[in-house]
């Protein structure tokens, strides 16, 4: 009985550690308003403004995060699509035709 209670005393005191570690280095990502939706800068290699200047979607399809007006724009069929994260452009820019329906609203193919 006394190894048992040993055992919970040490298993309770680490999982408090690792929990107020992990409460003290956690940084959430900044969660924008839904009208601070600003159009995005506009390079001419990769972008191309439908007719607002502004992305048709809220979301990136690829990460799932929020679109970051900060981050170049891409066109699919005409409309201006935008991105999430800074590694999602490229993926895009190498198979659009596998992630361009899924910004747009459609079912995408799977991998």
């Amino acid at each position: 009985m006394r190894h048992l209670l040993l055992f919970l005393a040490c298993f309770v005191t680490g999982a408090v550690a690792a929990l107020a570690i992990r409460t003290a280095r956690h940084q959430p990502h900044p969660v924008l308003p839904p009208t601070a939706a600003a159009p995005a800068p506009s390079s001419p290699a990769s972008t191309s403004a439908n007719a607002q200047g502004t992305p048709v979607n809220t979301t990136c399809a690829i990460c799932g995060m929020p679109v970051d007006p900060k981050l170049p724009t891409a066109t699919y069929q005409g409309k201006t699509i935008g991105f999430g994260c800074r590694m999602c452009p490229p993926k895009f820019q190498a198979e659009p035709d596998r992630y361009g329906p899924g910004f747009l609203g459609a079912t995408r193919p799977n991998p």
